[in-house]
């Protein structure tokens, strides 16, 4: 009985669910938008369901060999306390800050011990940093190893984004906005003092770790971001992004070693305060330099603006890119979609496309394009003003 309690543990527990429930809605979203504005999916596979359940599974056992090799070892009471922090932020649309909930659910226990819901209740805060408490270096170790975990997300994920959000500038022009909304729940193996059921089974790894009884339990964590992007191409921000959380990863680890030498609580909490607020700022860095580039990807009277290129298709073989603005296609000037599948019929079986990219440079694209389909180029432009 305690043996599978312990291994189901991570879908016993409801942040699981509540985590595939949101990342299905995230899904049912985005295809509805997309069909409400360009008639039919950019994307109709099940894209994020797809990206919770491969990160799941690799993620899961990248992290859980980092954290079975490190051993490290969370109260019942920490675990309790971050579940139900992942819980309401899974509940609130349109929030998801895992690191932040990491953080703030270790904050009291650092300061307080596993006792702290009763001290807080009890008004009892006299026993704040009295000592050294062990776990917060397990937790520094955990806070790397979600950092990585974070990197790791955003490394592989970061060329997802094709769905574009139609909105009015000032001006009335149209202009595209994307989204990176995506996330999984992931599987961490760590130690727990003590044994919940009391049991004495043969079948589980109940052992002793300098005299302390600990066992196993397969936690879930959150993992994700959800991250809008207005004038930079999303690849390209979400790469540096992804960069500068490595090198946070890296601090992290070098604060850890630091706090294993020290052993002392004031640093702990200045190293996970410093840790926290790092992390914020790179967050905050990147939505500022996407905010300042000034290069929104903005309707045109010059061209015809391409929005999203939908995958396996002629468009998304001869490599055309959000941002790209078609100026002449098979030699015939283009300012509207109705130009555009004229051109595109003058060659039914091939099309030559110029193009002015995003960083204004004229680039030829050819490939051969479905017979008698020209409809089917794979192209996403601007919506009519009544989809919107």
């Amino acid at each position: 009985m305690q043996l599978a309690f312990n291994i189901l543990f991570f879908f016993i527990v409801p942040a699981f669910w509540l985590g595939m429930i949101r990342t299905y809605l995230i899904y049912k979203k985005r295809v509805n938008r997309e069909r409400k504005l360009f008639d039919s999916a950019i994307n109709a596979h099940h894209t994020e369901i797809k990206t919770f359940i491969i990160s799941m599974i690799l993620l899961g056992i990248v992290g859980s060999i980092f954290t079975a090799a490190l051993g490290i070892e969370v109260s019942y009471a920490w675990i309790a306390f971050y579940e139900l922090l992942v819980m309401v932020a899974l509940l609130i649309p349109g929030a998801i800050f895992p690191v932040s909930i990491l953080f703030i659910s270790m904050i009291p226990i650092v300061f307080l011990g596993d006792n702290f819901f009763y001290l807080i209740t009890s008004g009892n805060f006299s026993t704040i940093l009295q000592e050294h408490n062990a776990e917060t270096l397990d937790f520094m170790s955990l806070v790397t190893i979600v950092l990585v975990l974070q990197y790791l997300f955003l490394k592989f994920n970061r060329k997802s984004i094709n769905s574009p959000i139609i909105e009015k500038n000032i001006r009335g022009n149209k202009f595209a906005s994307y989204a990176f909304n995506k996330i999984s729940v992931v599987p961490l193996i760590l130690l727990i003092p003590g044994d919940l059921f009391n049991s004495t089974s043969a079948f589980w790894p109940i052992f002793k770790i300098y005299g302390v009884k600990v066992t196993i339990l397969v936690v879930p964590f959150l993992i994700g971001f959800n991250l809008r992007f207005f004038n930079q191409m999303p690849e390209n921000i979400m790469k540096r992004m992804a960069n500068a959380i490595g090198w946070l990863a890296w601090l992290s680890l070098g604060l850890t070693v630091d706090a294993f030498v020290w052993k002392s609580s004031i640093f702990d909490v200045i190293s996970i305060l410093v840790i926290f607020f790092a992390y914020w700022l790179v967050l905050r860095h990147f939505k500022k330099v996407d905010r300042k580039a000034s290069n929104p990807v903005e309707q045109s009277i010059d061209g015809i603006r391409v929005l999203g290129v939908k995958a396996d298709t002629p468009a998304s073989k001869m490599g055309l890119k959000i941002g790209d603005l078609i100026i002449e296609v098979n030699g015939q000037k283009v300012t509207n979609e109705d130009q555009l599948y004229k051109a595109l019929q003058t060659k039914p079986t091939f099309c030559r496309i110029k193009i002015m990219n995003r960083n204004d440079r004229l680039e030829i694209k050819e490939e051969a394009i479905f017979a008698d389909a020209p409809h089917e180029i794979g192209i996403v432009t601007f919506p009519s003003d009544d989809k919107l």
